[in-house]
């Protein structure tokens, strides 16, 4: 099983607001200096993914992350939470909230990387929140999708998803590959990387792509 866990690194949302700058063009939150955390539903996507290797006792776990070097801290947090491999695309998009363009970039990079059956991301950003990324990263795969899933189970050649919704849980029955959004409970909170894991973790490689890379 190859699952592929598509990570954000954010602002961090606890930013006290003295400490809040925007960039000289004035159209986005400055970065430079800034305290970048990876986004929680991001990391109870790696959870939810690192739980379900356990269960089925096999699989290989890619983590992604777009953006320039400082990304790579999100993803050696990954390494350190024991996912498999760790790839980070280098450089940023024009406009940095266009959700279609990112999940184009994110597409290439799954063809490139010769697919997956399990592809996952957190059910939205915390920085612009809008959750487009997932159902378009899904149309452009032309793969389905599930939203909002907190907990996958492995039955035959099919995965079994519970989505949560306001009057509670509804439950699929999936083909695999398949794209599904990670939205927290209380079994999905991210665990707390050992001390010799995250000593392991700055000696992975990290594999990075550019833009050009992917056309």
């Amino acid at each position: 099983m190859k699952i592929l866990v598509c990570l954000k690194q954010i602002l961090d949302p606890e930013i006290p607001p003295r400490d809040f700058k925007v960039n000289p063009g004035g159209s986005e939150a400055d970065l430079v200096g800034a305290n970048l955390v990876t986004n929680i539903f991001c990391e109870n996507a790696l959870e939810t993914a690192l739980q379900f290797r356990e269960q089925i006792g096999e699989g290989e776990i890619t983590v992604v992350c777009m953006g320039p070097p400082s990304a790579d801290d999100t993803l050696r947090k990954a390494l350190a939470m024991k996912a498999d491999h760790a790839v980070r695309v280098d450089g940023c998009l024009e406009v940095a909230a266009d959700s279609s363009s990112v999940s184009k970039v994110l597409a290439k990079l799954v063809h490139k990387l010769g697919g997956f059956d399990l592809v996952l991301l957190g059910r939205e950003a915390g920085d612009w929140g809008m959750g487009h990324t997932g159902p378009y990263l899904a149309e452009t795969l032309d793969l389905p999708l599930v939203s909002f899933v907190d907990e996958i189970k492995h039955e035959g050649d099919q995965l079994i998803l519970r989505r949560q919704t306001d009057d509670g849980w509804e439950r699929y029955r999936c083909p695999i590959p398949l794209v599904a959004t990670i939205t927290n409970n209380d079994d999905n909170l991210p665990r707390i990387p050992k001390t010799r894991d995250i000593m392991k973790s700055s000696r992975k490689p990290i594999t990075v792509h550019t833009l050009d890379d992917l056309g």
